[in-house]
């Protein structure tokens, strides 16, 4: 099991960070991505893979004014 912005996941371990972004059409360019209190660079989304009771925050930026 994966807990995914406090919430549990399933379905996800072993796929990497940048597939599971995909999946959830999540805007890659405006995210922040912190697996187990570390932050993943955007330049390793493709290499970082999910394991087994990983925490994932998801933190999006979205601009305004």
């Amino acid at each position: 099991m994966v807990m995914v912005n406090g919430k549990k996941e399933t379905g996800v371990v072993g796929e990497t960070i940048l597939d599971f972004l995909k999946k959830r059409e999540a805007p890659i360019e405006n995210i922040v991505v912190e697996q187990n209190g570390k932050i993943i660079h955007r330049a390793d989304f493709d290499t970082t893979k999910i394991s087994e009771n990983d925490k994932l925050e998801l933190i999006s930026f979205v601009g305004g004014g």
